[in-house]
């Protein structure tokens, strides 16, 4: 074969290899994709007047709700998932295939925190339903709520 063939097949061979990269989704164990050129956040209000914000990937289907933060192995400590619901009802939550520590925040349609499960144990079946009827769940780090001061009664603002 000539140079220039070689050559030309080598640049198609990249090409198609950089479109697969480009085009199409890679997984990744590590924390959500979030798209931080426009990110969404929850702002925690905290009582002393101040706020605490994480950047959430928002979980609106019942495709993503379903995956939510499964087989992720790092979350940074101000990342985490919004899970958004059609109804207002009490919620139930597990940690199967979640390798690490959770605190959830359960969070009804007024925008106040109604219910918390604190450091929830990875991997783990157990089901942990919301005291009460919830329109939001926030997923964070384990330990995220006591270190920040976060508590029922709580309000969070929803930035898009």
């Amino acid at each position: 074969m000539r140079q220039s063939t070689i050559t030309a097949i080598i640049l198609v061979c990249l090409a198609i290899v950089f479109c697969a990269w480009y085009f199409f989704p890679h997984s990744s164990n590590s924390g959500p994709d979030l798209n931080k050129t426009s990110p969404q956040d929850v702002a925690f209000m905290l009582p002393n007047g101040t706020s605490d914000t994480v950047y959430v990937q928002v979980a609106d289907t019942l495709q993503e709700q379903e995956k939510g933060l499964m087989n992720v192995t790092d979350l940074p400590e101000d990342d985490g998932m919004l899970f958004v619901f059609d109804t207002v009802q009490p919620e139930s939550f597990w940690m199967e295939n979640t390798p690490l520590p959770l605190d959830m925040v359960f969070v009804s349609d007024n925008l106040t925190i109604n219910d918390i499960n604190y450091n929830a144990t990875p991997e783990s079946q157990a089901v942990f339903t919301s005291d009460a009827p919830c329109k939001y769940v926030v997923e964070v780090n384990g330990g995220y709520c006591v270190d920040h001061g976060i508590g029922i009664g709580d309000k969070i603002e929803i930035n898009t």
